[in-house]
């Protein structure tokens, strides 16, 4: 339980974090890389809050899949946001079909801690590569 409480941290953390970003650089992103931005924070972090919830919320598919979706919705949104509409409209998608897919995976797989680690691990690694993506089309290449 624990374990799903700091990834459920690290998930909202890092999301928040790569928002921050994105409108701390919104001047400098294009069009395809604010829907790829949006696109990536939106459904990795509804995919692996999903997960997370689903394990939490073992018998009741409804709330797990209500939050994520939320999440994945309101973290799309405001990524996309500073860059245009398509991109929020592309980032709120991609979060609720996150969302579904996530909650749909905990709940099925039960407490499964090597597959809530590899989640993480994938997120982490994802979400990365989009921060990275963020840095270089804003001429920033040191992260």
């Amino acid at each position: 339980m624990l374990l799903t409480i700091f990834s459920m941290a690290m998930v909202i953390l890092f999301s928040g974090y790569i928002v921050f970003n994105t409108y701390k650089r919104k001047e400098k992103l294009t069009g395809m890389a604010g829907m790829m931005i949006a696109m990536t924070v939106g459904m990795m972090s509804s995919l692996a809050l999903g997960v997370q919830l689903g394990i939490v919320f073992q018998r009741d598919l409804t709330i797990s899949s209500i939050i994520a979706v939320l999440f994945g919705l309101g973290a799309g949104y405001f990524t996309g946001k500073p860059v245009s509409i398509m991109a929020s409209l592309d980032g709120m998608l991609a979060g609720i079909m996150g969302g579904m897919m996530g909650a749909m995976l905990g709940v099925m797989l039960g407490v499964s801690y090597t597959m809530l680690l590899f989640i993480n691990l994938i997120f982490i690694f994802i979400m990365s590569v989009a921060l990275q993506l963020v840095n270089q089309k804003a001429g920033n290449t040191q992260a």
